[in-house]
């Protein structure tokens, strides 16, 4: 791949010889075993003479720092080139260059607030340098070695920085959880002090640098933090566990004692903050529960249910009160059951349906899922159906025979509702209809008789009374009301002679009926009622008279005469 990257790769080289006076060389003596062996030892001990006078010389020279380095120098000086790094390519030099630069730019970007943080990056940004002025030289092997050793030591950098967060943030947390359990102290003394411990260990790697030490040590602390939180739990739920028990036995002090040593541990635990409020009634509820127990033995089945209900009033949290109540509800219900049953059973028997129906819808409000209550329920409500069809019909038919006919239409429309196709009932309720039609229009005509008859119209009013005796009911006799009223009209039937008198140039009329003209006397037929009569003459004033018409009275002499000029 080296000759791949080379500019001149493809041009023609000239092959050189690594030794090119090999062929002028004179054939030397061959080798022997004890001579290899006598310059091999030779050599040795001679490399080891030149390389420790040459060691000693530098160092007098340049003094004894000059083989010592940081770790990134001396990484990129390196161990010996071997035959694989030789032929390290330029592109993967590069390639390493690119990561190391992208990694310390992301570096650059984040805060660095601490001083061996900073140095670190100092060095790794001199060492980055280093490595461009390797790669510029064109030692790709060099170069991609020292960007390598660069990039191990970034990502050490950055988990050195993960490290550093983590325990500045556990710092702050196992401060707070420190105390937060301090309430635990008396029960795990040891693990708070331990833990408080490794906090303080904790802060101080941080101050000098060393997080991954600081977040081991901040971890510790946790695993003491876990030891005293796992005392305090089993603290608190122990004495949950003992003011359980003593509300079972209705123990009120023992109750309180241990939910307000669970709460002195766990301030707010809604455990034991239920428990200490049902603890303040427990002996109440206690002593209900054994008295619905009693109730429950001697079949009291409501009254137990009351009192198991009134114990879980005091505690809604009493398992036992309310599981008694359910269990006495459930007898009663069966108990109420059976009654009901037993009483609808008896009623179906002697045909009372209004009894059974009730028994009946009774027993399965308790049980409402009953079938064979059900079909009773069925047949009593059937057969009280076609009892109160037939007593109803038998009602209408009462109160027509008796001509009350509201009655008897309300007892047809009830039997049409309970049987909407019984075709006796319509035809009543049609017949009832039509009677109280016709007694009501007989009533209106009568009153309206009466009417015209006080306005003196009596012909209208004669009308109006024939019109009701035509629709009034072949059955109905006539009132003493309607009687005087029929005699008055008779009495005021026939026509009254009434005498008119003028100067004969006055013309006479009478409103709405008739012309009389001009003349000095003349006798008219009129029928009884109030009349008009007018009189008119060119140039005078009219003359308006009121004018009433009776029979058995004195004929009526009416004078009619203008005789006031109409300019005055």
């Amino acid at each position: 791949m080296a000759e791949e990257n080379e500019p001149t790769a493809g041009k023609k080289r000239r092959i050189i010889h690594w030794n090119p006076e090999a062929g002028n060389t004179a054939v030397k003596r061959r080798w022997t075993l004890p001579r290899i062996l006598a310059w091999s030892v030779g050599g040795f001990f001679g490399l080891i003479l030149v390389a420790g006078l040459a060691i000693r010389g530098v160092k007098l020279v340049f003094g004894p720092e000059v083989f010592q380095g940081s770790s990134v120098t001396a990484a990129s000086e390196g161990p010996a080139v071997t035959p694989e790094l030789a032929f390290v390519s330029q592109s993967k030099a590069e390639l390493s260059r690119e990561t190391a630069d992208r990694a310390l730019s992301e570096l650059r970007r984040l805060p660095q607030d601490h001083p061996v943080q900073l140095q670190r990056l100092v060095l790794m940004q001199k060492a980055f340098i280093g490595g461009e002025s390797l790669l510029a030289s064109g030692n790709y092997t060099r170069a991609y070695t020292h960007f390598e050793t660069l990039n191990r030591e970034i990502d050490d950098f950055s988990t050195s920085l993960k490290n550093k967060q983590e325990a500045q943030l556990a710092y702050d947390e196992i401060l707070l959880k420190i105390k937060e359990l301090d309430r635990a102290r008396s029960l795990a003394p040891e693990a708070l002090d331990a833990a408080f411990e490794a906090a303080s260990m904790g802060r101080q790697f941080l101050g000098e640098g060393s997080f991954s030490m600081a977040k081991r040590a901040l971890d510790d602390g946790f695993v003491e933090l876990r030891k005293a939180e796992t005392a305090l739990e089993d603290f608190i739920q122990d004495n949950l566990i003992a003011g359980q028990e003593a509300l079972g036995r209705g123990d009120r002090d023992g109750a309180a004692l241990a939910f307000r040593a669970a709460l002195d541990k766990s301030p707010g635990n809604e455990l034991a903050l239920q428990g200490l409020t049902r603890s303040e009634t427990i002996d109440r509820v206690h002593a209900l529960l054994e008295q619905g127990r009693t109730l429950e033995a001697e079949a009291r089945y409501a009254e137990a249910a009351k009192a198991y209900a009134e114990a879980f009033a005091l505690d809604a949290f009493s398992a036992a009160a309310q599981q008694g109540q359910t269990r006495a509800s459930r007898l009663e219900k069966e108990t109420k059951f059976d009654g009901a049953y037993s009483i609808a059973q008896k009623a179906f028997e002697e045909r009372r349906w209004e009894a059974a129906i009730s028994g009946y819808e009774e027993a399965l409000k308790v049980y409402p899922d009953k079938d064979e209550v059900r079909d009773q329920l069925r047949k009593a409500r059937e057969n009280a159906h076609t009892d109160a069809v037939e007593a109803a019909l038998a009602r209408a038919y009462a109160f027509e025979n008796r001509h009350e006919w509201a009655a008897a239409r309300e007892a047809y429309d009830r039997t049409i509702q309970l049987d909407p196709n019984h075709e006796e009932a319509k035809e009543g309720y049609a017949r009832a209809g039509q009677v109280i039609r016709a007694l009501i229009e007989y009533e209106k005509r009568i009153e309206a008789a009466e009417e015209r008859a006080l306005r003196a119209e009596f012909q209208m009013a004669i009308r109006i009374f024939n019109e009701a005796m035509a629709v009034k009911p072949s059955y109905l006799a006539n009132s003493e009301r309607v009687n005087q009223l029929h005699a008055l009209l008779m009495s005021q039937n026939t026509p009254v002679d009434v005498t008119f008198n003028s100067d004969g140039r006055t013309w006479v009329s009478i409103s709405n009926f008739r012309m009389l003209g001009q003349f000095n006397t003349t006798t008219l037929k009129i029928m009884p009622g109030d009349y008009e009569v007018v009189g008119r003459r060119k140039g005078y004033q009219d003359v308006l008279l009121l004018l009433q018409v009776r029979n058995g009275s004195y004929p009526p002499v009416v004078s009619v005469t203008c005789t006031l000029r109409a300019d005055r």
